[in-house]
């Protein structure tokens, strides 16, 4: 995309407030004549150069100049950057001063990304992989958000695309040849490449969405009997009083939360109000709550008062009331576990929650249960709703594709392929998607 009839943007590129540095970040046909606007001369490209910047004959502050000559820069544009000090006062009047001059505006949110993306910098599933990078909590979420800026969406799903182009030429033959009598090894091989590259597509939507939930993180609720002792883990995980805890029955009411990193996977523990049969109009509310949440919970963390001889009922009334994957921890082993608990093993561990050792254990635990999401070989490739989406209607259409007469109708499975091919490239951005722009650069910050 040519410079030529675009305004020249800037934005600050770092967090607001007061810091040591601040960076502001310039794109455009006219960025290399942004230092003139404060007494200064621009670099050589490539290079960096140390300058003080003036105003109204007033030195505004002494900052570092870069500039970057198109296209070799992130947004395929000229870029300057101003390396100022993190002063309020200074990057007002430095942004004032911009504001101010023809040619140039404030970016819109993400427009530097957007820019890079339009001059062919990265595809559309690099553009979402360095969002989660810029919200990465976890080492696991920097790890994914690199694969995917790195091509490990990108890579495959051209592969797919040429597959299919082949497919599409082969096709053609037999529309081209329609009356004559073609080999039956011809139709074969085309049905078996399609049905392979349809396997290709399942297994990867076979992934447990494994992708979207590191990305978005796991929810743990915690469920049980009243006193069992919710309140008194999550504070032990959280590691602070994140909820009250008491000695009288139905304390918790509102649903508390918590986040942890849980070996990489970022995860929200839910305390909820304690279940029992007898409770007030407000603690009865608290109830309902907790099994709302345990409804939409990825793991539900059973907690039981190993202590009490009636735990096996409390379980099976909690199993009766969810039917999402469960763990269960028998709370209370300083003051001795029920004979019930003789020979209970595999998803069930037992702890004092007053012993900080087994928190560790807990969170341990919790942490092998997530090892599937933990890809670390990069194999799940999936990360939104969006690549999961197209890639299903790419493989539904090569379903249906399958489902026709090569030989006497190949036109419909020559649209079938058409419509995965388009699938796909709506993946990386290669097909229009002009309505998705919007949404996924909106989510950038400013300079971004």
């Amino acid at each position: 995309m040519s410079q030529a009839g675009y305004q020249t943007i800037f934005a600050i590129a770092t967090p607001p407030g007061r810091s040591a540095i601040a960076v502001i970040r310039i794109s455009g046909p006219t960025a290399g004549d942004a230092p003139a606007l404060f007494g200064a001369t621009c670099p050589a490209a490539g290079q960096f150069s140390v300058a003080r910047l003036v105003l109204d004959q007033r030195v505004i502050d002494q900052a570092i100049l870069l500039f970057m000559k198109a296209p070799h820069s992130s947004t395929g544009e000229d870029v300057c950057e101003i390396h100022c000090h993190g002063s309020r006062a200074v990057i007002d009047v430095l942004l004032a001063r911009l504001g101010a001059s023809d040619g140039f505006r404030m970016a819109q949110a993400g427009e530097f990304t957007r820019r890079g993306f339009m001059n062919g910098k990265m595809d559309l599933s690099g553009v979402e992989g360095l969002a989660d990078l810029i919200e990465a909590e976890t080492s696991t979420q920097l790890h994914q958000a690199w694969a995917q800026i790195d091509g490990a969406l990108r890579a495959p799903v051209m592969a797919w695309r040429g597959e299919l182009v082949q497919l599409a030429a082969q096709l053609e033959a037999l529309i081209d040849f329609a009356d004559e009598d073609l080999p039956a090894m011809v139709e074969t091989a085309l049905r078996e490449s399609t049905g392979d590259l349809r396997a290709a597509l399942a297994s990867h939507l076979d992934d447990g969405g494994a992708g979207e939930l590191v990305r978005d993180g796991v929810t743990i609720a915690l469920i049980g009997p009243v006193n069992a002792g919710k309140s008194t883990i999550l504070n032990a995980l959280a590691g602070r009083s994140a909820a009250i805890v008491s000695e009288e029955a139905g304390t918790t009411r509102d649903i508390i939360q918590i986040r942890l990193d849980l070996g990489g996977i970022p995860a929200t523990i839910l305390d909820t109000a304690g279940i029992r049969d007898e409770s007030g109009t407000i603690e009865a509310e608290g109830i309902l709550r907790s099994v709302e949440a345990a409804g939409f919970a990825n793991l539900v963390l059973v907690i039981l008062d190993g202590s009490d001889p009636a735990w096996p009922e409390a379980r099976q009334k909690i199993d009766r009331l969810t039917s999402q994957p469960k763990f269960y921890l028998l709370n209370k082993a300083d003051r001795g576990l029920s004979a019930a608990h003789a020979g209970k093993s595999g998803q069930m561990l037992s702890i004092s929650a007053k012993d900080p050792a087994d928190i560790e254990k807990l969170i341990e635990t919790l942490a092998k249960l997530l090892v599937p999401l933990n890809h670390a070989d990069a194999s799940v490739i999936i990360t939104r709703q969006r690549h999961r989406d197209a890639m299903q209607e790419a493989h539904d259409a090569l379903g249906r594709a399958l489902g026709h007469d090569f030989h006497h109708g190949p036109e419909l499975a020559a649209e079938d392929f058409r419509v995965a091919a388009v699938a796909l490239g709506r993946i990386t951005g290669e097909i229009d998607v002009e309505e998705l722009l919007g949404s996924i650069f909106s989510a950038f910050c400013i300079g971004k």
